[in-house]
């Protein structure tokens, strides 16, 4: 038996980046992430998993918040003392170098682009004892980042930087991908269990309407070759999402994404997997709790940090003009909302928050005759705030569906109603073919979208047995 327990996604902030002032409010909660409590979480979770039974450790990227000096020498002393209980492993990814140069401090209303920063060959010296130094073979790719390939106890352990593919994007050139397949043909060769980690997915988790800027390039070619070469486990990060993807290429060769998400927001995951004789078992864990300025926490503090992306900026539409219009500014630099239709917004949001399922139920069926959704799943929830119900599905899209529908589900039923309304309108408008034909494609896309956060397919995001092959 052999267990590897994985985090990913630390995004540690320092607390001497910000002052707690406008600048920081602003930044954090246009977020999902909690960042001043990165560190306190990070502490909580690596003493949960020093504490174990696990044999090794991997952190699937993004160990700083945007490759911070002072944020990687903050992160690297709590992997030192965790690395004195457990052997871990990293790698690093776009948010340790800083890829879009943008690092940050926060001072009051003011926002400082003055942070120094690491690149991917200092990187690559810093974090050397986690994993490089056990190598028995290395890849430098362009920007002088290291894969590296280790033999462990019956497993073949290869951590990759996958942020450059030679033709722009996250990916791998080549003669980088090529030496992937040597490493793992050279395992299966020699019985070994073939788990690879890098930072982007391979595959989409949820549908490529909402993965599609986060898989690496050349995806289904990838995916096929490394099927086949008999990779058995991918461990990824980057979309926060926590899912468990099984991908069959043609010849009907497998491998399984685990997509372990992120530390620092909800659901705070430590995702375990555990290879025995006979099977594969997968286990998410949480942390359990944090105490950060000697104030203890629960998990849900992380849930909660994360409702209020959706609740802060709905709160401040019916209250709090000023509040609202930073909050949505904040959102996306290239953004700006005036105050021009406050009003109107401010009535919409009210209205909005105040609705019952019934009352949306009763609005749709009107406007398509009657063929909306099922009157009798909204009439048994008709009670309900409408909002609630769409917090727990968004909260859906990180923590892996952990509130699961079944099919007889009175949400589940109306969800997928909803979510087959553009695709049923689109038949009757008069559309030319092959426009139609793409429009469909999207919206078959939302239905799935629909199915896998409110019933997801196997195997399960929580826990999963999988047979050795």
């Amino acid at each position: 038996m052999f267990k590897i327990s994985m985090v990913a996604d630390l995004h540690h902030f320092s607390e001497t980046l910000a002052d707690g002032g406008q600048a920081y409010h602003l930044r954090e909660s246009s977020d999902q992430k909690c960042l001043m409590e990165s560190g306190a979480i990070i502490d909580s979770a690596f003493e949960k998993i020093a504490a174990s039974d696990c044999d090794l450790v991997v952190i699937a990227g993004d160990m700083s918040n945007d490759g911070e000096v002072v944020c990687h020498n903050e992160v690297r002393e709590k992997m030192i003392k965790l690395a004195q209980k457990k052997k871990t492993f990293v790698i690093f990814s776009t948010h340790d170098w800083c890829c879009d140069g943008h690092s940050r401090r926060y001072e009051g209303d003011q926002i400082f682009y003055d942070v120094p920063t690491m690149t991917a060959p200092e990187l690559r010296e810093f974090y050397k004892d986690f994993g490089e130094n056990d190598a028995y073979d290395t890849y430098i790719n362009e920007i002088g980042a290291a894969s590296y390939a280790v033999k462990l106890d019956g497993v073949r352990f290869i951590g990759l930087n996958d942020d450059k593919s030679g033709t722009g994007g996250a990916g791998y050139c080549d003669e980088h991908f090529e030496w992937i397949l040597r490493q793992v043909k050279d395992a299966k060769a020699n019985g070994e269990v073939v788990i690879i980690m890098e930072h982007h997915l391979v595959v989409p988790n949820i549908s490529l309407l909402i993965n599609g800027g986060q898989v690496i390039k050349e995806r289904i070619e990838r995916s096929e070759a490394l099927a086949d070469a008999g990779v058995d486990f991918i461990i990824v990060g980057h979309s926060h999402m926590q899912r468990t993807t099984t991908y069959t290429s043609a010849n009907g060769n497998s491998f399984t994404q685990i997509n372990v998400g992120a530390l620092c927001g909800h659901p705070s995951p430590i995702v375990n997997l555990t290879i025995d004789e006979d099977e594969f078992t997968i286990d998410v864990d949480h942390i359990d709790k944090f105490t950060y300025h000697g104030v203890e926490h629960t998990r849900e503090y992380t849930t909660e940090h994360t409702k209020d992306l959706l609740l802060g900026i709905l709160k401040a539409g019916m209250n709090d003009k000023e509040e609202f219009l930073l909050r949505v500014n904040s959102i996306d630099q290239n953004f700006n909302l005036d105050g021009k239709y406050y009003k109107l917004i401010s009535k919409l949001v009210k209205y909005l928050m105040k609705m019952t399922v019934g009352k949306a139920g009763r609005i749709i069926n009107f406007l398509t005759f009657g063929k909306g959704v099922n009157r009798k799943a909204v009439k048994q929830i008709k009670k309900d705030n409408l909002v609630e119900h769409i917090i727990n599905i968004y909260l859906s899209v990180f923590d892996g569906s952990a509130k699961k529908y079944d099919v007889t589900d009175p949400v589940y039923i109306i969800v997928k109603d909803v979510a087959s309304l553009p695709a049923r309108i689109s038949k009757v408008l008069p559309v030319k073919a092959l426009k139609k034909e793409k429009i469909q494609k999207i919206f078959v896309q939302i239905q799935e979208i629909a199915e896998e956060l409110t019933n997801p397919s196997l195997p399960d995001n929580q826990h999963a047995v999988i047979k050795r092959k």
